[in-house]
């Protein structure tokens, strides 16, 4: 059987990339220079990077190691998206833009050390305060180096998908979360706690789970935005929320974000709905009050009369059925446990 040899279609463009500038101590803020670049199919931006530095301008600076899309060392923003370098293929973004124009800015949340280059000592001093590491549970880890430390399937799927992380910072660089308050851990840090307090090896699961609750662990307000840009599909996002699960049922309850969180269910569970107007109280308990009041307050200017009560949605049976079910799971899954 013949078969006709398939020739790759092979499409080039005249771009424009706008880089930005920046040394501190000798700019007084940011700047952008502009260059132009032949860009071909299959055309990376850490190739566009390297050839403009070889070229054009050998000033620009930029950090990059593996370009295999291992280290994460390469990350920048591309048009406002946290993207790896040495992965992501140029053309198509001129493409989808419809312009041959590309913005390539350094990742955001973090100092800048020069042009593309960032430091990222803030997110590793985080992440040391998680104890990213494994602390051996001696009734699961054996003694002997020649004796293998074994898990179920089920239990390596509770945190296999995190492994894949390779620290690149493009969840922090995205994080609003972090971009308000930079005294949040981040979803990477949060992640890579939960990667090890769920690992059935490990024996540090509750001085890590108070880590996260001290970092943050209830700051995130799940955008996703982590999840979008995670070269690596970790879904940092996901691992978060779990996170929290967690420490609710390890018994870390008495903090805002917790009380939100049962109220949250509860609330749906009875109403269908969230209980808004006494939310405040219950969740930061009588220093609540100033909110409500301010709130009714808001409401009376507006001629709005405030009120109290929540109604009850149509749904509501519906609701409780579903709660009623996520139990009954739960309680089997406790069950089939060895």
């Amino acid at each position: 059987m013949v078969t006709e040899k398939i020739i790759p279609k092979r499409e080039s463009m005249q771009a424009n990339i706008r880089i930005q500038r920046f040394t501190p101590g000798r700019d007084r803020s940011p700047y952008y220079d502009n260059f132009s670049l032949e860009v071909d199919t299959g055309t990376t931006i850490l190739a566009a990077l390297h050839a403009i530095k070889d070229e054009q301008d050998s000033s620009l600076t930029f950090r990059a190691f593996c370009r295999s899309a291992i280290c994460g060392s390469c990350t920048v923003r591309v048009n406002g998206r946290s993207v790896l370098a040495c992965s992501t293929q140029l053309l198509p973004i001129l493409k989808d833009f419809r312009k041959g124009s590309v913005t390539i800015e350094p990742m955001a949340n973090l100092p800048v050390l020069r042009d593309l280059v960032v430091d990222i000592d803030p997110i590793l001093e985080k992440l040391s305060k998680m104890h990213p590491y494994l602390v051996e549970n001696p009734e699961r880890v054996p003694e002997a180096l020649e004796r293998e430390s074994l898990m179920s399937q089920e239990e390596l799927n509770e945190f296999d998908y995190m492994t894949d992380c390779i620290l690149c910072g493009a969840c922090y660089s995205a994080c609003s979360s972090v971009k308000a308050d930079g005294t949040y851990a981040g979803p990477l840090t949060i992640a890579k706690a939960y990667r090890f307090s769920v690992d059935v090896r490990d024996d540090f699961r509750g001085t890590r789970n108070q880590a996260a609750v001290d970092q943050g662990l209830w700051s995130c307000v799940q955008c996703r935005k982590c999840i979008r840009v995670c070269p690596k599909d970790t879904r940092p996002a996901d691992s978060v929320r779990r996170a929290r699960k967690l420490t609710i049922d390890d018994g870390i309850q008495d903090t805002p974000g917790s009380r939100r969180a049962k109220a949250y269910t509860a609330d749906i569970e009875r109403y269908g709905q969230v209980n808004k107007p006494m939310l405040p109280v219950v969740v930061f308990g009588t220093r609540g009050w100033d909110a409500i009041e301010a709130a009714e307050a808001g409401l009376r200017k507006h001629n709005i009369k405030p009120t109290r009560e929540v109604c009850t949605l149509d749904g509501k049976d519906g609701a409780a059925k579903v709660f009623e079910k996520v139990r009954e799971v739960e309680q089997q899954k406790q069950e089939d446990k060895p």
